[in-house]
């Protein structure tokens, strides 16, 4: 039997509802305007994601993980803007 496209199956899966989870975890920050510090979530979701994509073969899907790894970068610049935190 082989068993190597259910493990793919079963990574992308997986790397794919650490990516929602990972989008998810901004929220918080961005709509509902709750300053809880759940968007570093997605460093830590997204590096496992990452991985996860890369073993099952999903170059986009790893891709994406990996964009949302840096992603804190312009979120916090943005909340930082348009909250009024940096003195103009």
């Amino acid at each position: 039997m082989n068993f190597v496209p259910l493990k793919r199956r079963i990574y992308f899966w997986l790397s794919f509802t650490l990516l929602i989870m990972g989008i998810f975890s901004w929220f918080p920050y961005l709509i509902f305007n709750i300053q809880v510090p759940f968007g570093m979530l997605t460093t830590i979701i997204n590096s496992i994601g990452m991985y996860l994509g890369y073993l099952s073969n999903n170059r986009l899907l790893a891709l994406c993980n990996l964009i949302m790894v840096f992603s804190s970068i312009p979120v916090i610049g943005y909340i930082y803007l348009t909250k009024g935190y940096l003195p103009m």
